[in-house]
């Protein structure tokens, strides 16, 4: 029986932690992305940080400052680069976020990891899911070396399919494009918010991407 967007998005999936074990197990099932041809030799994390706006269940991003030597203007989710320093994937997950967030790691409640994620590069990124505990926007203090700002979108905006267009590639595959919250969600981050609604809204997120082959005169298509 299908459920609706606003029973799955009810209030209590931040603190049922047996569903969330459901959607962390959900998300390690989906099909690994590997899109390089390099061996991998560093590795990285982000945060997908689940919050409480005025009774929505929500995602919350960073638009990356533009000031940033990479990926300067984008929105993305909190995270960087493993360092010595973190005793796992996961404690960098929750060190960038404080770091970019200003939000204490203390406040977060981890579900799990989803698989890692290798772009066409060396790199590998592993997304971390977590919640944030009683979130105020009186918690933010964010880096002003890293972020210009830091917005949340209700989760059942997204799992709209008039919220979300595709880009396609002539090399073979479609990518998401999140539209109609505060900033165009596109790039790696879109990317793991789909697989993220896959796993967290099964049989109602609609997590099919045209890719049609007539495509065949310009680079990239957007529809």
């Amino acid at each position: 029986m299908l459920r609706k967007v606003s029973e799955v998005l009810h209030p209590i999936l931040l603190i049922d932690s047996a569903r969330q074990s459901e959607v962390i197990a959900r998300f390690q099932r989906l099909r690994r992305i590997d899109l390089s041809k390099q061996r991998v030799t560093k590795e990285a994390a982000i945060l997908i940080p689940l919050c409480l706006v005025d009774g929505n269940v929500s995602l919350l991003y960073t638009l990356r400052s533009n000031s940033l030597r990479n990926h300067r203007g984008q929105v993305s989710f909190p995270g960087g680069m493993k360092e010595k320093t973190d005793a796992s994937i996961e404690d960098c997950a929750l060190r960038e976020f404080e770091e970019e967030t200003g939000i204490s790691k203390s406040l977060l409640n981890v579900w799990g990891c989803g698989n890692p994620f290798v772009p066409a590069s060396d790199l590998s990124i592993t997304p971390v899911v977590a919640n944030i505990v009683d979130y105020s926007l009186d918690q933010l203090k964010p880096s002003a070396e890293e972020v210009a700002k830091v917005f949340t979108v209700p989760i059942e905006t997204y799992s709209q399919t008039q919220n979300r267009k595709h880009t396609q590639f002539r090399s073979g595959y479609s990518s998401p494009v999140f539209l109609n919250g505060p900033e165009t969600v596109w790039g790696i981050t879109a990317i793991v918010t789909h697989l993220f609604l896959t796993a967290l809204l099964p049989d109602i997120y609609d997590n099919r991407l045209p890719f049609l082959r007539q495509y065949s005169n310009q680079r990239i298509e957007k529809r």
